[in-house]
């Protein structure tokens, strides 16, 4: 009878090869990347829950601008403009990373027209500059200039009370937010 030597099962190996698979997992991840799907819901301006083509469901915070919740002036039509530019259409979100959070954050595309300009051309958002590009920057920071000069949305003398960087707060002082 012949033996056939039995390969060894060295835990070391199989920790080496774990450690190696999750790097592999988190650049995937940092690196970033796109999902199609439709707005099943539009929570405020700047959030959404997407269900994925393939069938995922994501929230969704859109990255480079900030919108009053609901409940907050400006914050309503800022929820409804977002619901007509895209709820129950196609759109293609563009993620750098998903974070270790339940939300992603990334840019929402649909038809070739970047949401988020849009919502900061209306004048119903305001640029948030965290995790984009320079050239992000600029671009976002223009559309910004454009509806501030315009006086659309937060930007007009019936939404200075709203601006983002100098608000009030019912009963107190007004007090100044670093961008």
């Amino acid at each position: 009878m012949t033996l056939i030597p039995r390969p060894s099962h060295n835990p070391f190996n199989l920790r080496v090869i774990l450690c190696c698979l999750l790097l592999v997992a988190l650049q995937t991840a940092a690196a970033g990347g796109s999902v199609t799907g439709r707005p099943a819901q539009i929570i405020s301006g700047d959030e959404l829950v997407l269900l994925e083509s393939g069938g995922g469901i994501h929230r969704v915070r859109l990255s480079g601008i900030k919108a009053h919740p609901p409940n907050q002036p400006w914050g309503a039509a800022a929820r409804r403009h977002l619901q007509a530019l895209v709820l129950g259409r196609s759109v293609t979100l563009y993620y750098r990373s998903t974070e270790q959070t339940p939300e992603v954050r990334g840019q929402l595309k649909h038809g070739g027209a970047d949401i988020n300009i849009r919502m900061l051309s209306a004048g119903l958002a305001w640029l948030d500059p965290a995790g984009l590009s320079p050239a992000e920057v600029e671009e976002y920071a223009a559309a910004e200039q454009r509806a501030q000069a315009a006086g659309l949305g937060i930007w007009s003398d019936v939404g200075r009370e709203a601006q983002p960087r100098s608000i009030r707060v019912p009963g107190g002082p007004q007090f100044r937010i670093r961008p």
